[in-house]
């Protein structure tokens, strides 16, 4: 196991804060998770070495791209709108600390992909954020695994989501770790850094919501059923998932 996944577990997924059937079905779940995350961090080191090799900068606004596509306002609002919208009026005070959550995390994703870019806008890729919206590149996040359920969600419980808060910004969190601990550039680090701590309390959305709230077979059912979907070994590429061979 990579070292900075067995970190993250230490001092981020097994410490508990409750006890009982909704921790108790997490560290069952996180079982499957650690494969996954594991290969992540492997992958997130292995092209950080590689971006540092470029006989340009033109990684630099690759991954800008990359990142704004993911976490551009467009994406941002409809992604969290839908979550917010999972929670039916009759049950918003049973729910109401998850849709606080959630409205935050409107904040924090448009704000992400701001600093995207900043990153272009900095290093003289784009002279105004509005060329982005001519630019596929960055209007284009097609992985099932990141925000093709978005769309489900409202149909599926209001707990589903904290399945993919748990094992995807956890991917996240552990991304950002493993390229800090290759590149250096002012640039990205200036990208990643104000994520590191935001992405860190998303997934600390997950783990307490599936600890506090899941607490019996019907509420766990629709999580388990995400996670079943999300690690499913296509997911995180569309072209199969829908068919294809490649």
């Amino acid at each position: 196991m990579q070292p900075l996944l067995q970190d993250f577990l230490d001092k981020w997924v097994y410490p508990t804060g409750f006890s009982g059937p909704g921790v108790d079905f997490r560290l069952r779940q996180t079982e499957r998770c650690i494969p996954p995350w594991d290969k992540l961090v492997t992958q997130a080191i292995q092209s950080a070495e590689q971006d540092l090799k470029a006989v340009s900068d033109e990684w630099k606004a690759a991954r800008a791209r990359a990142g704004y596509a993911a976490e551009g306002p467009f994406m941002s609002i409809k992604q969290m709108s839908t979550q917010i919208l999972s929670v039916t009026v009759d049950e918003q005070s049973k729910y109401i600390d998850l849709q606080r959550m959630r409205a935050r995390q409107i904040w924090d994703e448009v704000k992400h992909g701001q600093l995207h870019a900043d990153v272009l806008l900095r290093g003289g890729w784009i002279k105004r954020e509005e060329e982005l919206m001519n630019d596929a590149r960055a209007n284009t996040q097609p992985k099932l695994s990141y925000f093709g359920m978005t769309a489900m969600f409202p149909h599926i419980h209001p707990l589903a989501r904290a399945g993919q808060h748990y094992y995807i910004e956890a991917m996240a969190c552990l991304g950002i770790s493993a390229t800090l601990s290759v590149i250096d550039d002012s640039l990205i680090r200036h990208q990643l850094r104000s994520q590191e701590a935001e992405e860190m309390m998303h997934f600390m959305e997950g783990k307490y919501q599936i600890d506090a709230y899941a607490l019996t077979p019907e509420d766990q059912k629709p999580i388990e059923e995400v996670f079943d979907f999300l690690l499913r070994p296509w997911v995180s590429e569309p072209s199969r998932a829908l068919g294809g061979s490649a």
